[in-house]
């Protein structure tokens, strides 16, 4: 009985070596079987895992540059979109100084019409005996033309019209029709200012909706480089998990 014991054991252990050295040789050739075509030697094989340990840092640090660039992109354009809002706040601001511009024009040129309908009445008064010297009328042209410049009646070009008497200014008119010709001009210029005055409304209104449009570009921008961040920031903290294992540096607590 002893001896038969003796034989089923040691007829195991041998069943148990052989398939041991099968299961060995099977490994054996799934990983030359793995091996691209060509790398069978000791050499080859070494060289073989290099490489491929090389090609996957590289693709290890094209990951970790990709997701450095979307965390660097999410932080740059949080600060574009905070200057667009700041940009647009200031356009809003210049629509609101543009408008009263406007207003403060059209009430300029009211009042200059008022002012040559005024004019209009008193030259209906002028009479022969009341018309004073060639030179006093010069003097008078001169003296209402530049109150006139500095009131903002007139622009720079008209006083120089009006000093030199050219441009349809005559210095022989009576000191009433002067001041008539000095209204309606007064009306031109006003009426001018007032037009120049909705074209830069118009313009501030323009750069106010491009500001606007801009900010909610941004914002749409802002959310999407956040979720890619998100997604960067998921993807390097397991990678640089592997590194500091790789090169024995203690996880953080």
């Amino acid at each position: 009985m002893s001896a038969a014991l003796d034989l089923i054991v040691t007829n195991g252990g041998r069943v148990a070596a052989i398939w041991l050295l099968l299961v060995l040789l099977a490994v054996f050739a799934l990983a030359g079987l793995a091996l691209p075509r060509g790398v069978r030697r000791p050499r080859q094989i070494s060289a073989w895992l290099a490489d491929n340990a090389r090609r996957k840092r590289e693709v290890e640090a094209g990951k970790t540059a990709e997701a450095e660039e979307s965390i660097r992109y999410a932080e740059e354009i949080v600060v574009a979109a905070r200057g667009a809002a700041a940009t647009a706040e200031r356009r809003r601001e210049q629509c609101q100084r543009a408008q009263g511009g406007v207003e403060a024009a059209w009430q300029s040129y009211q009042d200059a019409d008022a002012a040559l309908d005024r004019a209009r009445r008193a030259a209906a008064y002028v009479t022969p005996a009341s018309i004073p010297s060639e030179a006093e009328r010069a003097r008078s042209l001169r003296r209402s033309a530049q109150a006139a410049h500095r009131r903002g009646d007139l622009c720079d070009i008209q006083l120089l019209d009006a000093l030199t008497h050219r441009n349809g200014w005559d210095a022989t008119l009576h000191p009433v029709e002067q001041e008539m010709a000095l209204a309606r001009a007064a009306v031109k210029h006003r009426f001018a200012r007032y037009q120049k005055a909705l074209d830069v409304e118009q313009e501030a209104w323009r750069a106010s909706d491009i500001a606007t449009a801009a900010v909610r570009s941004l914002r749409h921008e802002v959310t999407a480089a956040a979720t890619r961040a998100y997604v960067a920031r998921s993807t390097l903290q397991p990678m640089e998990r592997t590194s500091r294992r790789r090169h024995g540096v203690p996880a953080a607590a």
